[in-house]
C-alpha cells in the first residue's frame, strides 16, 4: 500500500514520535500535518494518508473512505451464536473448544475475534499488509467492548497480529501445528456492497488461495483447512475440487478439507 504518515492537527509530542516511529517502521514519509486537510495531502502526494492520532490510527484512503478498528459485524455474529449456538463459520471450522486457529488472512480480525471466543484459545493471525496490520493490532489491545458484546472482551486480547505473507509464514511450521488453518481472500466478485468493509477492500491485497500454499496448509493443520468464497466461485478453482462446499443460504460460502 503506498502511504504516508502524518498526525492529527496539534499534536502533542508523543504523538508525533509515535508517527515518525511508524514512518520509519513502514519506511515511507513522515509529514508534519501543521495546517495542511487530508484532502491537500492526498492531492500533493498522491498516496493514502495514515494519521496518527490520540484515538488512534486512521487510514484515509484515496477515494476519502477511512479505515480504522471496528468490530464490524461481530456483534451481531456473536449474540446470534450465543442465542442459536449456530454461527457458519464455526461450523465449517468445526470449531470446538481448545482448537487452535491460524488465520491465514487477518483483515480486520472479524473472523478471528468469533474463532477466539469459541475455542477460547490464543488465535495466530497473519495480514500481508503492514499498515493494516498495525491498524488492526492497536485496535484489538485498546478496544473495550460494551453492552452484550462485553463477553468477548477476552476474545479481542486472544489474537496474535503477525505481518507477512502466508504462504511463507506457514512454511516456519512444523506439521500439525494447528487444529484449523483457516483463509477468508478478498471476495473476487462481491455481490453486493458494504459500506463497512468498503474501505478495507479499497487497500487490502486481493491475493486468492494458490495451490502451493494450500499444500502447505494441510499439512501443518491437524484437523481442518478452510476458505471462505463468496458464492458460486469454487468451479473457478479446480485445484478446490477436494474441497466439500457448505451450502449456505447467504452470498457467503465456505469449502473445506480434513486433513
Amino acid at each position: 500500500m503506498e502511504v504516508i504518515v502524518t498526525t492529527e492537527k496539534s499534536p502533542m509530542r508523543k504523538i508525533i514520535e509515535d508517527a515518525e516511529s511508524l514512518s520509519k517502521k513502514f519506511n515511507v514519509s513522515y509529514i508534519p500535518r501543521r495546517h495542511k486537510t487530508i484532502n491537500a495531502l492526498k492531492k500533493k502526494y498522491g498516496k493514502n494518508v495514515l494519521v496518527v492520532s490520540s484515538g488512534g490510527l486512521i487510514l484515509h484512503t484515496a477515494s476519502s473512505n477511512r479505515l480504522f478498528f471496528h468490530p464490524g459485524l461481530v456483534k451481531i455474529r456473536l449474540l446470534n451464536f450465543i442465542r442459536t449456538g449456530k454461527e457458519a463459520m464455526v461450523e465449517a471450522m468445526d470449531l470446538k473448544k481448545g482448537d487452535r486457529v491460524l488465520d491465514c488472512n487477518l483483515g480486520l480480525a472479524q473472523d478471528a475475534i468469533i474463532a477466539a471466543f469459541v475455542a477460547e484459545e490464543d488465535v495466530v493471525g497473519v495480514e500481508k499488509d503492514p499498515v493494516i496490520g498495525e491498524i488492526v493490532r492497536r485496535g484489538l489491545e485498546v478496544y473495550k467492548p460494551k453492552g452484550k458484546l462485553s463477553v468477548a472482551q477476552e476474545a479481542f486480547r486472544k489474537i496474535k497480529v503477525n505481518i507477512g505473507d502466508n504462504a511463507e509464514f506457514l512454511t516456519a511450521f512444523p506439521d500439525n501445528s494447528f487444529d484449523i488453518v483457516y483463509f477468508s481472500p478478498m471476495f473476487i466478485k462481491p455481490k453486493w456492497k458494504c459500506d463497512v468493509m468498503q474501505p478495507f477492500r479499497e487497500v487490502a491485497v486481493k491475493d486468492f488461495v494458490f495451490p502451493k500454499t494450500l499444500k502447505e496448509a494441510e499439512r501443518v493443520a491437524k484437523k481442518r483447512v478452510v476458505i471462505k468464497i463468496n458464492k458460486g466461485i469454487k468451479e473457478m478453482f479446480p485445484f478446490l475440487e477436494e474441497y466439500v462446499l457448505k451450502p449456505s443460504a447467504t452470498n457467503v460460502e465456505y469449502v473445506y478439507k480434513d486433513v
